[in-house]
């Protein structure tokens, strides 16, 4: 890694490593905001499912859609 470090320049005593719970943290926050997204993207794809089957089967059974 020493190498790598003094193609940039950079001495070893220089960089901190990152440490595991920072890293687990960021995970499960990413997790939390990835759910938190889902959760209205699934809701929407429902409400529009369900119109979309309304009129399909009104379309089919000649009736007027009731959702």
């Amino acid at each position: 890694m020493s190498d790598e470090l003094d193609t940039l320049g950079v001495e070893a005593s220089e960089v901190r490593r990152d440490s595991p719970g920072r890293n687990v943290l960021i995970a499960v926050i990413g997790l939390v905001l990835m759910v938190a997204a889902l959760i209205p993207l699934t809701w929407g794809a429902i409400w529009v499912g369900s119109i979309a089957y309304a009129g399909i089967v009104a379309f089919f059974s000649g009736e007027p859609a009731t959702l």
